[in-house]
């Protein structure tokens, strides 16, 4: 029965509901995003290039297995690699026996980027350990002591109700494990059109992202497994929270301690390289878990006391040893603690006066702070307002780009133009242009006429790898002439003096300002302003709230509070977007006329670039302010009902 109270619980299933069509709508417009980004790059889909990748990768695989094996051969003659009981020679040893079973492995060319586009997705991780740790909050019912003190009386009860949460905590983390990723798997085979028996039934090693796998199964047999593997580490998570929320009995203390144990995971997890001798503790790891999935599609052994362990096996035994401590303590506590006793040890009376401080500074805190501090404590603490400002915090760090951190030659050369000669286009920059075109031109005539005396295909193949190697600074070349008669027709057009400015930095501003973002804002504008009114409601302080001659300035107060988390959490939002633009491209030529982004060229406002997007911001924020204040307005009617039927001064005297 234990695992049925999340299913009464709406709060909870609201927020899983939630997390679910986030990472649906996130995965479907990271499709898109790889889409866009192979063809403004490489002129080709990615559905084109995978395909390439994977004809390569089935042409070339056998040889790729055998030379494993023939590597492996040659390293046991190396002296370095050839010491007994040495991590070296067992790494070597247990990689040829762990590969040498797929020489005979048949591949068949499947469409396949459901799955390789399944593997590559880490946010759908991230929001089923989110749900995982609220459930596992809910179990620990600290704020249901009255109804866990029932279990209290008997020995035999409180052991049965302590295994009856582990195995509910198990049956949820496989729930919402496989919801998730059942989810994104059935998603990517109605966008790519995939069929799902094929795909199912061929052998793992057929697609590329499993090039380095070494078990020899089918694809259902390998999405099994996965599920089950992600199943453990999600439950592991959840009894270790399970087992600190009843240590503490308290839900700041609690919340608080698992928060820096993850930042601490998460320390280790972005600082430790791969290399390092403590990779262990990189592997093995909240953070590398959840948000990683490398770890079961590329084979890896790891050093641990000179012995080569399987990354997996290693993770696998450190999840079963945070399950057992995470299990022991929680039975012990369940076993252990009564509703109240004599006999209190120095822990419990420490925790107890930590947890009275903490009551007694938030007591102070609603005293000393006027309505609408108390408004905001509601809405934020009680109504659970930040965790929603939080899934949109991870949300915008999860759709940061940051992929043109490491720029090609092309893009080397666009920034350093666009740097060099920021400001209306001019003799200097056309004579660049020209020299950059004529150079180009000398290098067709000298590639044509080399090309066509050489005398064997060794030398024809020298000259193409050279002629490649200028390929960069012909798609820069055509870059820039296309930016620069652009800019010349948009000045004999509108007599607008335009300039050159980095159009990657301002077309980014202009993309950032996608739907996924707008939706995610809209939602935490409407978390707040519904969790404001609802809690009213719910506590029935709404016949005492219309009763009172006060009753208008307390919805003043709740408008001004949604205005104030409206506007805080739009700026931090907008501050985020254009740092991280910043950060990447660089934001320079903001005096420069709009029209100066191509994108804009249409306008026909004399303004400048920073006018444009204040405008812009602005208007924006006015719409997400509207839809604020008329969400209150219609939750103060509909919900409160303001001024009807519950109030005095509407009572008819006798």
């Amino acid at each position: 029965m234990e695992w049925k109270k999340i299913l009464v619980n709406r709060r909870l299933l609201a927020l899983i509901v939630v997390l679910f069509f986030m990472q649906m709508i996130v995965f479907w417009q990271d499709c898109e995003k790889n889409d866009r980004k192979w063809i403004e790059r490489y002129g080709q889909t990615y559905d084109a290039y995978l395909k390439e990748q994977e004809l390569q990768h089935m042409d070339t695989y056998r040889a790729k297995i055998q030379a494993i094996m023939e590597q492996a051969d040659a390293m046991d003659g190396i002296s370095i690699f050839a010491q007994e009981n040495s991590f070296s020679k067992r790494n070597v040893a247990l990689t040829k026996e762990a590969f040498e079973p797929l020489l005979d492995v048949e591949l068949t060319y499947v469409k396949g980027r459901t799955v390789t586009e399944f593997f590559a997705f880490r946010f759908g991780g991230l929001c089923a350990c989110l749900c995982g740790l609220a459930i596992a909050l809910e179990f620990s019912e600290i704020r249901k002591k009255r109804v866990r003190s029932i279990t209290f009386p008997t020995e035999y009860g409180r052991l049965r109700l302590a295994f009856e949460k582990l195995g509910a905590l198990f049956i949820w983390a496989l729930a919402v494990t496989f919801l998730f990723q059942a989810g994104i798997f059935v998603e990517g085979l109605l966008l790519f059109r995939e069929n799902p028996l094929t795909l199912l039934s061929c052998p793992v090693q057929t697609l590329v992202c499993f090039a380095d796998f070494p078990l020899k199964i089918t694809m259902w047999q390998a999405l099994v497994l996965y599920l089950l593997y992600r199943t453990v580490i999600l439950y592991a998570i959840m009894v270790l929270v399970w087992s600190v929320a009843l240590i503490f009995d308290h839900m700041v203390m609690a919340v608080g301690i698992s928060g820096g144990f993850i930042a601490v995971e998460y320390f280790l997890y972005a600082k430790i390289d791969g290399n390092n001798v403590w990779k262990l503790l990189k592997y093995c790891n909240i953070w590398y878990q959840t948000a990683e999935n490398d770890y079961f599609t590329k084979y890896q052994n790891l050093n641990v006391l000179e012995y080569a362990v399987n990354r997996n096996a290693a993770i696998v035994a450190a999840l079963a040893a945070a399950y057992l401590l995470g299990a022991g303590v929680g039975i012990l506590i369940c076993c252990r603690r009564y509703p109240c006793s004599s006999k209190v040890s120095r822990l419990h009376r420490a925790l107890d006066a930590v947890k009275i401080k903490l009551e007694n500074f938030r007591g102070h805190f609603l005293e000393k702070r006027s309505l609408t501090g108390m408004e905001c404590y509601k809405v934020l603490i009680s109504q659970k307002g930040l965790i929603a400002i939080l899934l949109l915090a991870m949300l915008i760090c999860y759709r940061a780009d940051f992929t043109q951190v490491k720029r090609s030659t092309q893009q080397e050369l666009y920034y350093a133009f666009m740097e060099h000669y920021l400001g209306e286009p001019g003799e200097d920059s056309d004579r660049e242009i020209v020299q950059l075109a004529d150079k180009l031109d000398q290098v067709d005539v000298i590639f044509a006429q080399q090309y066509a005396e050489a005398a064997d295909a060794d030398t024809r193949i020298v000259l193409s790898l050279w002629y490649g190697s200028y390929e960069e600074e012909r798609l820069f070349l055509k870059q820039i002439q296309e930016q620069t008669e652009s800019l010349k027709n948009i000045s004999q057009e509108s007599g607008i003096a335009v300039w050159y400015v980095n159009l990657h930095s301002y077309e980014h501003l202009l993309q950032s300002d996608d739907a996924m973002l707008n939706l995610g804002l809209l939602l935490v504008i409407l978390w707040n302003c519904i969790g404001m009114y609802l809690g009213e409601n719910g506590s029935g302080m709404v016949c005492m709230i219309n009763s009172s001659h006060r009753e208008k300035f307390l919805y003043r107060s709740k408008i001004r509070v949604a205005m104030f988390i409206t506007f805080a959490v739009y700026f931090a939002v907008l501050l985020f977007e254009i740092i991280s633009v910043a950060a990447v491209y660089g934001i320079k030529g903001i005096s420069a006329p709009v029209q100066s982004i191509l994108a804009l060229s249409d306008i026909r406002i004399h303004c400048t670039i920073w006018q444009y997007f204040f405008v812009r911001y602005l208007v924006k924020y006015l719409i997400f302010s509207s839809v604020c204040v008329g969400a209150c307005k219609v939750l103060e009617t509909v919900v409160c009902k303001k001024g009807l039927k519950n109030g005095i001064k509407n009572r008819k005297s006798v």
